[in-house]
């Protein structure tokens, strides 16, 4: 067992399956999560890389999400390179449990082959989440009426992909495709009379989707946890697979992208944008929608959604000693009715928020993140592991 200040390296994975149970049935938000922390599971500074010890990391980690409540997970994290590997595989398993009576657990795996020209990872997770749905639409969101809605998921995706290119910029770029099921139990409360709308149909209160399209990763940080510089970029096609058994045949692209630039020795400025579009029939907990992603923190996840979102955000941040810093951010971002739409007849909101910063990992500059956001409904408070972005 490693020292303490690298256990905190390790959690984040507990963080996202207890902080996502209400996504895993509403926004997809659990794997994209679970990806995002899964860069903070990897060796310190003094593991060898070609170590084919197997290392077993076990810890807790509190949770604070504006649409979830606050709660504790737990999560065992296992590393091991039986391939002598640049970098080991992982194998995590976490549960968790938050105040307004939200469970969920899962388990996690990510490997790499060929010198890390093939990477490979999969998640399996269940939830269990009491959340409120607003409606479908900006003003939906905006009229703040919602219905109590229980989300039963099990969800698991399995994500491949191949770096072409060994030489150049293109040697940054893993391309491949990703696989994912979701099954959704869910049940309303009775709906509010003059709001109709919140009378879900009964296929999408118990319907799966099964989708299968292409994704990327362009990451040319130089840290995965801390950068200073360099852009990361993903994305996301998925078609919903009749063959496979999905209920709907919807499409989804999602677009992410990051860029991180010095202000100065102890200063660095990062700059996000994100882009979502659904077409054709799709379910109520697949559509776009803010509060996932960490982009325009500040709003429930799940109040506002719709066929189409855009956010662009961007974080100052600033080390005051060795091991605290401040950031101060602020975004805007749009929903609307279709990708058509998404410039001309957005509904716009905007948010913004500070927040403190204390470096639990000095090998691997992982920080412990706490953040304040106030949006158009009010404010809302964040604990986790890692960056926001």
């Amino acid at each position: 067992m490693r020292a303490c200040a690298r256990i905190i390296t390790y959690i984040g994975l507990g963080a996202a399956v207890a902080g996502a149970p209400g996504a895993l049935a509403q926004t997809m938000q659990l794997p994209e999560e679970m990806e995002r922390q899964a860069e903070t599971l990897e060796p310190d500074a003094e593991t060898p890389e070609t170590s084919a010890k197997p290392d077993l990391i076990v810890a807790p980690l509190p949770v604070a999400n504006p649409a979830l409540g606050t709660g504790a997970a737990l999560a065992g994290v296992l590393y091991y390179n039986p391939n002598n590997a640049p970098t080991p595989w992982v194998t995590g398993i976490a549960a968790g449990y938050t105040s307004t009576d939200t469970w969920g657990g899962g388990l996690f795996h990510q490997m790499s082959l060929d010198d890390d020209r093939f990477r490979i990872s999969a998640l399996l997770g269940y939830g269990d989440a009491r959340l409120k749905f607003y409606g479908i639409g900006s003003n939906a969101g905006a009229a703040g009426i919602s219905v109590d809605l229980r989300d039963r998921g099990l969800m698991a995706y399995a994500d491949g992909q191949v770096r072409l290119f060994d030489h150049g910029l293109l040697s940054n770029l893993h391309v491949g495709a990703r696989m994912r099921y979701l099954r959704i139990r869910s049940s309303v409360s009775i709906p509010v009379p003059e709001r109709p709308d919140l009378d879900l149909p009964d296929i999408e209160l118990r319907s799966q989707i099964s989708a299968i399209g292409p994704s990327f990763t362009f990451d040319t940080r130089n840290h995965p946890f801390t950068p200073r510089k360099g852009v990361l970029v993903t994305g996301t096609w998925m078609f919903g697979a009749e063959f496979l058994g999905s209920d709907f045949e919807h499409r989804r692209l999602e677009l992410l992208s990051t860029g991180y630039f010095p202000l100065g020795k102890q200063t660095v400025l990062a700059l996000r944008k994100t882009l979502c579009a659904v077409k054709g029939r799709a379910p109520f907990y697949d559509l776009c929608m803010f509060g996932q992603h960490a982009d325009l923190r500040g709003y429930e996840s799940g109040r506002y959604r719709d066929r189409a979102t855009w956010a662009l955000q961007a974080e100052i941040r600033q080390n005051i000693t060795s091991r605290l810093g401040v950031v101060g951010f602020g975004g805007a971002g749009g929903i609307a009715p279709s990708s058509g739409d998404i410039w001309k007849n957005s509904h716009v909101l905007a948010s913004g928020g500070v927040g403190l910063r204390y470096l639990a990992s000095t090998k691997n500059r992982v920080n412990l993140r706490f953040d304040i956001a106030w949006g158009k409904d009010g404010s809302a408070i964040y604990f986790g592991i890692g960056e926001a972005f």
